[in-house]
């Protein structure tokens, strides 16, 4: 004998709560996507502001360096346009001014930072002859850079450098690292 009561009443979820549930967990989907694509935009973002720190330090760290070993005498570590080569050991033609490429190597010089960076040398090695090219290939890929060089007194020069980098959609970051340098060269002892 069939029971009445128990006709109508079946278990189970009707089709109205799995829309409800499939529109909560498509919801919760999104927002985790959401924040996946966020973390990742901002982690690109922080790996060029890391690197465009290293660059920047080097960049200083470098100046630094040329002044202690003496390959560039105080008064030479200038931007282009004031240098002063009277007296000194080797001609420096100075610092480019404005934002430039970064290049993964020095130029003929030897110095990064310079507007001989990124220059090849040719078929026959030798800097400054008519087959000398611009090799894109030295660009160090989403980073440039500019070198400001004051002089606030005969002993101490303000060294500015900015690193221009690129991050997702489009945007550019800039960071700024200063020094002050003075002209007593510290060279190591051995």
């Amino acid at each position: 004998m069939l029971n009445k009561k128990n006709i109508g009443a079946e278990n189970g979820f009707t089709l109205i709560e799995c829309c409800i549930a499939i529109l909560i967990i498509t919801i919760g989907l999104l927002g985790t996507a959401a924040a996946i694509t966020y973390a990742l935009e901002y982690s690109t973002i922080s790996k060029n502001a890391t690197n465009a720190k290293q660059v920047a330090t080097s960049m200083i760290e470098q100046i630094e360096s040329l002044r202690n070993t003496r390959r560039l005498a105080f008064k030479q570590i200038s931007n282009v346009g004031a240098v002063d080569n009277t007296d000194t050991i080797n001609n420096f033609n100075g610092f480019s001014t404005g934002f430039k490429e970064i290049s993964n190597r020095p130029g003929a010089d030897g110095v990064v930072g310079t507007d001989d960076d990124l220059i090849n040398a040719g078929i026959d090695n030798i800097f400054g002859t008519a087959d000398d090219f611009i090799d894109s290939s030295f660009v160090r890929e989403g980073y440039t850079r500019e070198i400001t060089i004051t002089e606030i007194s005969a002993v101490i020069k303000k060294i500015e450098v900015k690193i221009r980098y690129s991050s997702n959609a489009g945007k550019i970051g800039e960071l700024k690292g200063v020094c002050y340098l003075n002209n007593d060269s510290r060279l190591t002892q051995e």
